[in-house]
């Protein structure tokens, strides 16, 4: 219909309709190819992630669990180690009335021998296969477990408070990195049982450090002294840099160069290996270009608490895998809340609430895209994709309460 104006007729026009992004609608249409729609698929089940009130994980600490770990070999089972200095496994896919339930305890402060005889720091699963792990401790020292035998194989003394360890998943040169009160990051090897050198550099503790899941060489640590500093740890000299977060044109191993205002105690890279996340004791997340270790200045927004001194990583969506960019990354922040953000453009996705502590780490499960917390109110709890069940757990639980109420 035509409507006149003091110009003439006005065309009106229909306006299209966007095509539905219903990642099973565009590929019954064929419209969406595998990869992309495997990629939107998992996006899709990201966004509508919430507490899952069917599932609960058996609570066994007596303290704070500072660690949580799930193994890739078949993303079955779960390792937790706590302020009291156990370390618990748990099998993933037994339940027996909703809950899943600790088939093992490794390590007990005051009874198993050898174990640790302080808090756990951080717990991690050899990254080729699930027949081994590693526990780092306040207790100053870095254990190799053999988990067909439930015993210690290696135990490895650094006599200094362990923040934080880590492994490479692309490597075969068998590395263990240490984070500890120790300025000097100390590289134990698994083969010899010895440590093979020290890298110094930083003028604090360091709290967290990861290796790089591109270059097998490459190793990026975080400390109270402000900065964040990348490895090459083949090279004499082998501090490759110290990142800048003015990005300005100073050298790169300046001792003006500073990653963050305050502490930092979070890093993590992205699954392609091409950026890298840090947090800091500044309520500050920032996104790094590995290549050209400039700070993209994506800006997170001022909603993430982050005041105590222990390792805080990021949880980073592997979505990269099916052809492009990870999407989310997911944070814990000291007021209960764990915050998931779009990596790209640091926009708030939502807020994951439901936690009655502090939430201290999170753990992927790749296979049904679980997310696992735990913090210092002794519990894990499971965050899943929601369901039809969760909606019917949910109102059960809303109807028990009210006649509870009216009652």
């Amino acid at each position: 219909m035509n409507v006149m104006n003091s110009h003439g007729p006005i065309h009106r026009q229909r306006r299209r309709r966007p095509l539905c992004r219903n990642p099973f609608y565009l590929q019954e249409l064929g419209l969406a190819q595998p990869g992309s729609f495997q990629k939107r698929f998992l996006s899709s089940r990201l966004l509508s992630i919430v507490l899952d009130p069917t599932t609960s994980v058996s609570r066994e600490h007596a303290g704070a669990v500072n660690t949580v770990d799930i193994e890739e070999a078949e993303g079955r089972y779960l390792l937790s180690g706590g302020g009291d200095g156990n370390i618990h496994l748990y099998d993933l896919d037994v339940s027996e009335r909703e809950e899943r339930r600790v088939i093992h305890s490794m390590a007990d402060a005051h009874g198993s021998y050898g174990a640790h005889k302080g808090g756990i720091s951080r717990v991690r699963w050899y990254p080729f296969d699930n027949g081994m792990f590693t526990s780092s401790s306040f207790d100053s020292s870095i254990k190799v477990w053999d988990t067909n035998t439930m015993e210690v194989a290696c135990t490895f003394d650094l006599n200094n408070k362990v923040y934080s360890h880590a492994m490479s998943s692309k490597a075969t040169h068998g590395l263990i990195a240490a984070a500890s009160a120790d300025p000097r990051i100390r590289l134990c090897d698994l083969r010899t049982g010895a440590f093979t050198h020290s890298l110094a550099g930083h003028r604090g503790t360091v709290l967290t450090i990861e290796w790089s899941p591109r270059h097998e060489y490459l190793l990026a640590s975080g400390s109270t002294d402000t900065t964040i500093r990348l490895w090459d740890i083949r090279k004499s000299t082998s501090c490759l840099c110290s990142l800048d977060l003015h990005n300005s044109n100073s050298p790169p191993l300046a001792e003006t160069n500073s990653a963050h205002t305050r502490t930092v105690n979070g890093l993590n890279f992205t699954p392609d290996g091409l950026h890298l996340i840090s947090v800091g004791h500044d309520d500050k997340m920032r996104l790094w270009n590995i290549y050209t270790g400039q700070n993209t200045l994506t800006n997170y927004g001022t909603l993430m608490r982050n005041q105590f001194v222990n390792n805080l990583t990021p949880l980073i969506s592997p979505l990269s895998v099916f052809g492009g960019s990870p999407s989310y990354v997911f944070q814990p922040s000291d007021d209960r809340s764990i915050l998931m953000f779009d990596l790209l453009d640091g926009s708030l996705v939502k807020r994951l609430k439901g936690s009655y502590g502090r939430v201290i780490a999170l753990a992927w499960r790749p296979r049904t895209q679980e997310i696992y917390s735990a913090g210092n109110d002794h519990d894990i709890l499971v965050w899943a994709p929601k369901s039809s069940n969760q909606d019917t757990a949910i109102r059960a639980i809303a109807d028990q309460d009210t006649w509870s109420d009216s009652d």
